[in-house]
């Protein structure tokens, strides 16, 4: 396939439908030694089968892109914890980025940009009383969802958590960046503003965010850096090492 340098690609996997035997044993055959062992280590069935999808999806993606057996690809850890490409090139112009919940694994694809993706399933409990949340969004992002009725909280929570998530993945640095030194600025159910304080050392107008509802259930976010406003974004159900078919995005 061709990644074009204003594409962002999006496959999501979905683990509960793929149970096939052959095909699981197929994914197994890709793995690392070490990844295997990290599978292990998982105590529920669910998160070790869970696991399987997400590394059989990356590797199945990436080799879409390039003449490389999916169980060649070799993973190592930036210093805040990403996941990267350390074989067989590190100097490949592609940009990866995974997030996984309950049901649905989402692994988004660029070419020389950054990215990050977050997927959070909006059925299960979460806490969205605004005294807890103090350590994790801005002041100012704390005030406008007060400000909401209470049935529009959690679903603005949602909104925050993922754009968050999105982001700092994108900068590869994880929770070291304190959530509530950036924000998001709402007006109705539009994404208007986005800032960052000083001691992040980032501008704000080099990021493009999306926010995508998957079947109502999840609420997905994703991150670019980029001054490019003609990116283009799609996305396709996969099955790793099978099937693939184009899906029709529902932007918020």
């Amino acid at each position: 396939m061709e990644l074009d340098s204003d594409a962002v690609h999006l496959y999501f996997s979905r683990p509960e439908d793929i149970t096939e035997p052959g095909l699981l044993a197929r994914y197994k055959l890709l793995l690392s030694d070490d990844e295997l062992a990290q599978m292990t280590r998982f105590y529920y069935a669910r998160h070790r089968h869970q696991y399987l999808i997400t590394r059989a999806l990356v590797r199945a993606c990436l080799s879409a892109y390039y003449p490389v057996d999916p169980a060649e690809w070799r993973f190592a850890k930036n210093g805040y914890g990403k996941p990267e490409i350390s074989h067989p090139d590190t100097e490949l112009p592609i940009r990866f980025n995974l997030s996984h919940t309950r049901g649905l694994v989402l692994c988004g694809i660029t070419r020389d940009r950054a990215i990050g993706v977050d997927v959070e399933d909006t059925e299960r409990p979460t806490r969205t009383a605004l005294a807890g949340l103090s350590s994790y969004f801005s002041r100012q992002e704390i005030e406008d969802l007060g400000k909401l009725p209470t049935e529009q909280q959690k679903p603005r929570f949602f909104d925050y958590w993922t754009l968050k998530e999105s982001y700092i993945k994108a900068r590869g640095m994880g929770l070291a960046i304190p959530l509530k030194l950036f924000s998001f600025h709402f007006e109705a159910d539009i994404l208007k503003n986005f800032t960052v304080h000083p001691d992040l050392n980032d501008d704000a107008n080099h990021w493009q965010f999306w926010r995508i509802a998957m079947a109502e259930q999840y609420r997905v976010a994703i991150a670019v850096k980029s001054n490019n406003r003609n990116l283009k974004v799609s996305a396709v159900d996969s099955v790793p090492l099978q099937t693939t078919e184009a899906i029709r995005l529902s932007f918020l």
